[in-house]
């Protein structure tokens, strides 16, 4: 089964009945060219006029009628002259942080083939990294653009919640899920911005100071960590270490209640029926997503609060925290189901600060051990989405 759903020698990045060329019907009439020869691949939660938008999972699929109309940011990215390569692969209902499906397999990344790529955007991330694509779509809810752009080696951004569109895209949990995507360079990242948000990312010469979280940093693997704090002082004298007053572990579980609570609202009897339609991974969060409580939404909704207003104080105009994306290296392909739920239990303690304050993040190429990359991110306030994209530019030109 497998063979017929991919193309071969495209890292497995690909869903087959999307590769081929655009339906008419979904090419809208080109309005300007600021990304005119850029090719873009779509992760398959975007509808696109004349194809169905399968997500991951084969029973969902086939119940999908054929889409009437192109989700409103392909669309967007198109008009100003993007090039059609085709919908990529993603994890189940993007319920996962791995880039492993059950039914189209892994795609390879680039990086590291013995590693896994990353996910839910997992086709998406591999596409751009293989150099298959220069700019992809893909979705983040958990860490869905983040840390897959950190495992593959590439630029990744998650916006301000509620900042881009989503007309015409699957989202997982409603008051998390973004619009993401992933470019190989600064300039790239921020052109595809600037046609979404319909803004400009203007160049200015602002002071800029980062501030390092040491809760976040207390995440990192050992390695990563040294590296890191001997990379700041090309930041010269201006970081600054900061001690927010926040448990990362009461956060992350807070957000995997609400997420969770938000995926069985939506999807929890559809799972429950087609049960069997899953991975053993994915359906057991499925099946977990049914047990949430309204006593438990209640106490995680109260932190979910106290996160809001903690990263308001902590992240005034012109500030940013700097870490590193992730704790460490993707997990190898063939590491243990338990290997990779750790790696995501921790990876979660870093990803839940934006997705909890509905921040934005971007995600840029840093370094790597044992070959295998890992990514530095910058996280502003909410609306900061110009300044996350000029400071990220500023700081991967210093520590690269």
């Amino acid at each position: 089964m497998q063979n017929d759903l991919l193309q071969p020698g495209l890292h497995g990045a690909f869903v087959a009945d999307g590769f081929d060329a655009l339906p008419a019907a979904a090419r809208p009439p080109r309005s300007g060219d600021k990304l005119a020869g850029l090719r873009i691949a779509v992760k398959d939660v975007f509808d696109i006029s004349g194809l169905r938008t399968g997500s991951g999972n084969l029973a969902w699929r086939d119940e999908q009628p054929v889409a009437a109309r192109t989700a409103l940011a392909v669309r967007a990215l198109l008009e100003e002259g993007a090039q059609w390569i085709g919908k990529t692969v993603t994890d189940e209902l993007t319920y996962s942080l791995a880039g492993v499906n059950a039914h189209y397999g892994t795609p390879v990344n680039p990086a590291d083939p013995a590693r896994i790529p990353g996910g839910s955007s997992s086709g998406s991330v591999v596409a751009v990294a293989a150099e298959h694509a220069d700019i992809a779509l893909g979705t983040d809810c958990g860490g869905s653009v983040r840390l897959p752009a950190s495992y593959c080696g590439v630029w990744g951004m998650r916006p301000t919640h509620g900042r881009i569109a989503a007309d015409g895209c699957l989202t997982l949990a409603h008051s998390f899920d973004t619009v993401g995507w992933f470019a190989r360079d600064a300039r790239r990242l921020a052109d595809v911005f600037e046609v979404l948000a319909r803004s400009i990312v203007m160049e200015r010469d602002e002071p800029f100071g980062p501030h390092v979280p040491r809760n976040l940093l207390a995440c990192v693997d050992a390695p990563v960590l040294a590296r890191f704090e001997a990379s700041l002082p090309a930041l010269g004298d201006a970081v600054t270490f900061v001690e927010p007053k926040a448990s990362l572990a009461d956060w992350a579980q807070a957000f995997r209640v609400l997420q969770a609570a938000e995926i069985a609202q939506r999807y929890g009897a559809w799972a429950h029926e087609h049960a069997a339609s899953f991975g053993p991974d994915v359906g057991a969060r499925f099946a977990m997503s049914r047990t949430i409580t309204r006593e438990q939404v209640a106490d995680a909704q109260r932190v979910r609060i106290e996160a809001i207003r903690t990263m308001a104080d902590a992240l005034p105009q012109g500030t940013y925290w700097l870490v590193p994306t992730v704790p460490g290296i993707a997990p190898r392909a063939d590491a243990s189901a338990e290997a990779v739920d750790h790696a995501r239990t921790r990876s979660q303690q870093m990803l839940c600060v934006a997705g909890l304050a509905g921040l934005p993040q971007v995600s840029m190429p840093w370094t790597s051990f044992e070959g295998a990359p890992v990514g530095l991110s910058l996280i502003g306030a909410r609306g900061s989405d110009e300044g996350v994209l000029r400071a990220a530019r500023a700081v991967h030109e210093a520590m690269r």
